[in-house]
């Protein structure tokens, strides 16, 4: 019986001692770890870089700091995680410190969701930098779903905005359970397993062991963790034409094709993306919040920028954004071609001059 009350207090110090073997710069490097989040299938990681973040926030007394949410963009997709937007930001003399939450093919629901988790840990969402895209208004046929990541934390944190949204998203792949088995292994997995600091630390403690592995038994580098290839676009054009590909068959991709529609948007509530667009707003009443629409590759995507139908749909964001309290910073063809890497993802330079771009914004 004795031993049996051992385990229960280890356990218990185990609970609540193991977050603090960690630090924020194990969990966190100037972004989340997409690979390891991709890899082990576990959107929970989350939970540990917030958790990181508000034990930061607190130890050093941080009061005017910055959250960003976004999408692959905000993230610095192609490039390795000492070349996003929020890194340049910093080196601005003045600058607060920047949390940095976008992550690749997040939706506006995913944000919304994020925000309520920010709420959940404590963290400010005060000043608050996201960005919208065009494509973010295209209508879901029926994919992709409009919270794509998060839809479990939404169902815990906004019941009545999963369950208006649940049709959408059901429509799109997401499996709700419908019978007891279901439900208890949903309650499991994403209700009870993931309060436990052993299972929320668990990947990022996998992932020291191997690069100590890697760095001090085999003697090697950590791998870059770009996600692919960020030098600008005409240069990987004009490598992959010579060894006998056709750079241009991008252009024909369906998908690409479709984000580019110049059929009128609907932005009304009715549009998934105005409607948690409306739930960010509302959220954000009072406090500062920037949203930026995020630029495209005119030089790349000429044809489709130059339709009427494209230029009435921004100019009808445009006004959308104009009802809203918060900065709008349209940056439609504001940055030259040369610094993206494809349509609509930047190089490292592409990010350093968004940075440059924002910081007047930010500074007001």
């Amino acid at each position: 019986m004795k031993s049996v009350k051992y385990v229960i207090v280890f356990l218990i110090a185990v609970q609540f001692l193991f977050p603090y073997a960690f630090s924020l710069s194990d969990v966190y490097h100037n972004r989340m770890d997409y690979t390891l989040m991709l890899d082990n299938s576990n959107m929970h990681d989350v939970d540990s870089v917030l958790q990181q973040i508000k034990r930061d926030i607190d130890s050093n007394n941080r009061q005017d700091y910055i959250v960003i949410l976004g999408d692959s963009i905000l993230y610095g997709s192609p490039g390795n995680s000492d070349q996003p937007v929020n890194v340049f930001l910093q080196q601005k003399p003045g600058a607060p410190v920047i949390y940095n939450l976008a992550f690749p093919a997040m939706q506006i629901g995913d944000f919304y969701t994020m925000l309520l988790k920010l709420d959940k840990f404590g963290i400010s969402s005060d000043r608050l930098l996201f960005n919208i895209r065009y494509a973010s208004f295209i209508p879901r046929d029926p994919t992709p779903p409009a919270v794509f990541w998060l839809a479990e934390d939404l169902r815990k944190l906004d019941h009545a905005a999963y369950k208006h949204a649940l049709p959408q998203l059901t429509s799109a792949g997401f499996k709700a359970p419908d019978n007891p088995y279901e439900y208890f292994k949903r309650a499991l997995h994403e209700d009870w397993l993931p309060h436990l600091s052993l299972m929320r630390y668990k990947d990022y403690f996998r992932k020291h062991m191997y690069n100590f592995w890697l760095t001090n038994v085999r003697k090697q580098e950590i791998p870059d963790d770009a996600l692919d290839d960020s030098r600008a676009w005409y240069i990987k054009k004009e490598w992959q034409e010579s060894i006998g590909l056709n750079f241009d068959d991008l252009l024909h991709d369906p998908q690409l094709i479709a984000s580019f529609t110049d059929e009128p948007f609907d932005l009304s509530e009715t549009n998934w993306d105005v409607y948690f667009l409306n739930k960010i707003v509302a959220h954000q009443e009072g406090k500062k919040t920037w949203v930026i629409l995020s630029g495209t590759n005119h030089d790349l995507m000429k044809e489709s920028v130059q339709k009427p139908g494209y230029k009435a749909n921004l100019a009808a964001i445009d006004r959308m954004m104009a009802s809203k309290p918060v900065t709008y910073v349209n940056l439609e063809g504001v940055i030259p071609g040369d610094y993206f890497s494809d349509h609509t993802h930047m190089t490292p330079e592409g990010n350093a001059l968004l940075a440059d771009l924002l910081w007047p914004y930010l500074q007001k």
